[in-house]
């Protein structure tokens, strides 16, 4: 099976350290801030009909 490829993105600082906070307080069950990243854009996606 292939391995998966991945991309890295910039996103303002601001903006990443709103995801870790929602990812340290634990309550929503992400284990870490690109898993939370990850999820977040496939329901964008979602939304716009895309996936």
């Amino acid at each position: 099976m292939p391995r998966k490829r991945y991309r890295t993105i910039a996103i303002p600082e601001e903006l990443y350290e709103k995801c870790e906070k929602i990812v340290k307080e634990g309550n929503l069950g992400y284990s870490s801030v690109s898993e939370f990243v990850k999820e977040a854009i496939r329901k964008r996606l979602e939304e716009l009909n895309r996936i």
